[in-house]
């Protein structure tokens, strides 16, 4: 296994799949935009306002074009889907992905805005959300106190939880949301889990969503309509009221990195260990922690049990071995990679990781950084992370 991990750290970075970013849109800033009606594919209807959906040239978070609807206020909204073509299209589910997912990046408005995957069940080339049996698992976000943030499953109940639980957001923040599913759950009806990125704070990877882990999605692999994920063929928003824009789609077979444990102290504060990267097969993700002592020496540890470990039951106390305060290894040792922190106050300690193609998916390990803050014996060590290959 250790032979196998070793040429992954040197794997080249490659450009994730399936991704829209409607950068082949025709767009322009001011309001009101060029028309997303008509183009690509794209299907868009507006409720109660003549302002319609519409795609700008520079105003998504990375200055490239983005999805925009303009119009504030209840019961001003839009829909808009677009069904697979040979232009671009999401390769069909099997049925038995445990990480079937779907990502966009979406700006935050007030009255909800909802993305997720669909089929067009009545085969009029058109997704919307009054017609029947052609939803399925999506997100919603709204800083109205009703709204907050949701998880749909297939037969449209859903799950809210606070929008605090998402940690600082607001009206106007940019978020990276991503569902995780697992098909083969509950017999069969699946179970989702939602990740959020945020991309206004300039937040270093995925934080998972607390009360939205392990939600049941109510699918049904024997039915004819989107309920069951063998027929999802397109994509669905609506936007109601105030600003909201949407880039930045994906659609696969998703890898995640979740966070478990407790870091203990490192020179300047709690180093927090995040996972960078597209979980794509052929991408790079970046392991990093920070709040370290500046070049210092630091081991990213990778393993694949959380139980034991050299006979000694996981998770396990350091402190007796290296006189900390709180620090405990929560993986087994299968590889220890050594490397130096950045020069910077605070040092940042980084470990890139290479994802192969191939038959590898669903495959999970374990990562934990440990940093060596001053000699001989201060140490600091992070959370884990739970990482499964898309």
């Amino acid at each position: 296994m250790i032979r196998f991990l070793v040429p992954l750290l040197l794997a080249p970075a490659l450009t994730a799949q399936f991704v829209y970013d409607f950068n082949g849109l025709n767009g322009a800033d001011p309001h009101p935009f060029i028309q997303l009606d008509g183009q690509d594919n794209w299907s868009e209807q507006t409720f109660n306002t003549s302002t319609r959906c519409g795609v700008t040239a520079t105003l998504s978070h990375d200055g490239t074009p983005a999805l925009r609807f303009q119009e504030a206020g209840p019961g001003y909204g839009c829909d808009a889907s677009r069904i697979n073509d040979g232009n671009w299209l999401y390769a069909p589910f099997a049925g038995n992905e445990t990480n079937a997912m779907f990502q966009a990046d979406i700006h935050v408005g007030y009255w909800g805005g909802t993305f997720g995957l669909a089929h067009d069940t009545n085969g009029d080339t058109i997704i919307r959300g009054s017609q029947a049996g052609e939803l399925g698992v999506r997100f919603l976000v709204g800083t109205h106190a009703n709204q907050q943030f949701r998880l749909y499953a297939a037969d449209q109940t859903f799950v809210q939880v606070p929008l605090a639980s998402l940690g600082q957001v607001s009206g106007g923040s940019w978020l990276r949301v991503r569902v995780i599913m697992d098909f083969t759950a509950a017999g069969g009806a699946g179970h989702g889990s939602v990740f959020v990125q945020n991309l206004t704070l300039a937040a270093p990877g995925f934080t998972a969503v607390p009360g939205l882990q392990d939600i049941p999605l109510a699918l049904n692999q024997t039915a004819l309509d989107a309920t069951n994920p063998l027929f999802w063929d397109a994509m669905w928003l609506h936007f109601e009221g105030a600003t909201y824009e949407l880039d930045n789609i994906e659609v696969g077979r998703g890898g995640w990195a979740v966070p478990f444990g407790n870091a203990c102290p490192a020179a300047s504060g709690i180093p927090e260990l995040v996972a960078n990267g597209p979980f794509a097969q052929g991408s790079t993700v970046l392991f990093e922690s920070g709040n370290h002592a500046p070049n210092a020496i630091g081991v990213t540890i990778f393993g694949f049990s959380t139980t034991i470990y050299q006979g000694l039951p996981l998770p396990l106390s350091l402190d007796p071995v290296f006189g900390t305060t709180g620090c405990t290894l929560y993986t087994d040792v299968m590889l220890a990679v050594l490397a130096v922190t950045s020069a910077t106050t605070p040092g940042v300690l980084s470990q890139g990781f290479g994802i192969p193609a191939g038959p590898w998916t669903g495959f999970e390990f374990l990562v934990q950084q440990g940093c060596l803050e001053s000699p001989p014996s201060n140490w600091s060590f992070t959370n884990a992370l739970r990482v499964q290959f898309p």
